[in-house]
């Protein structure tokens, strides 16, 4: 089963800022949130999780925070660029349609290579798309998949992130 990647469109990708927010807040860094909830209305599908921060029943990770080697306010941006990348591959690996055929059936034949070179080659490319962010934020490549893993988790969940 591949990784689920792009985010979805409709309501989640709209409002994927307050998912963002929420995130920030939980990892002590309530700047973003509160600059959201002063410049713009709540959205209908967060209503309740700002009851429960209000209510005290959602608290920040300050244990986590304390070992944060990103930015709060940046783990899930990061996180979204990088998945949106790893989408993009995605897509050219099994959803693009070419006169040749579909995916890497159809990219190899236009290129004059084998699908599974085509495969590789697109492989090697997300895995230097996670390399280049390690080195750009400098972390290690556990750091970015748990990012990763985190952002497929609200992705699965959302709205109740």
């Amino acid at each position: 089963m591949k990784a689920k990647n792009l985010l979805d469109p409709g309501k989640m990708r709209d409002t994927w800022h307050w998912v963002i927010a929420f995130d920030a807040w939980d990892y002590c860094d309530p700047e973003p949130l509160s600059v959201l909830i002063a410049e713009e209305q709540i959205p209908e599908e967060y209503i309740h999780i700002i009851v429960d921060i209000v209510s005290g029943k959602r608290k920040p990770n300050k244990k986590a925070a304390s070992k944060l080697k990103v930015p709060a306010r940046e783990r899930m941006r990061i996180a979204t660029s990088i998945s949106v990348e790893l989408g993009m591959i995605d897509v050219s690996k099994y959803d693009a349609i070419h006169p040749e055929g579909k995916g890497v059936v159809g990219i190899g034949a236009k290129l004059g290579l084998e699908p599974i070179e085509v495969l590789r080659k697109l492989e090697r490319h997300a895995r230097d798309i996670v390399q280049h962010y390690c080195k750009e934020f400098n972390v290690s490549q556990e750091t970015i998949e748990n990012l990763l893993r985190e952002l497929r988790k609200k992705m699965e969940i959302w709205p109740f992130v």
